[in-house]
């Protein structure tokens, strides 16, 4: 440590902002991922709703509600 205690703090300042912009972009592309996963799911019950709905048609006796 240096004896300049108001240099000492924003090295400690700037390496706690490196480790948050680092946190920061990690959460960013966790976030981008899960909404691509959200997408797909999304699509995904689409396909299946499509599927169930010509399903029924062609068999009205399988419809349950």
């Amino acid at each position: 440590m240096s004896t300049n205690p108001a240099a000492d703090q924003i090295a400690r300042l700037m390496v706690e902002r490196e480790d948050l912009l680092l946190d920061s972009r990690e959460l960013e592309a966790r976030l981008d991922r899960l909404r691509r996963r959200l997408d797909d799911v999304n699509a995904e019950i689409a396909a299946l709703r499509r599927v169930e709905g010509e399903l029924l048609r062609r068999h009205p006796e399988l419809d349950q509600d």
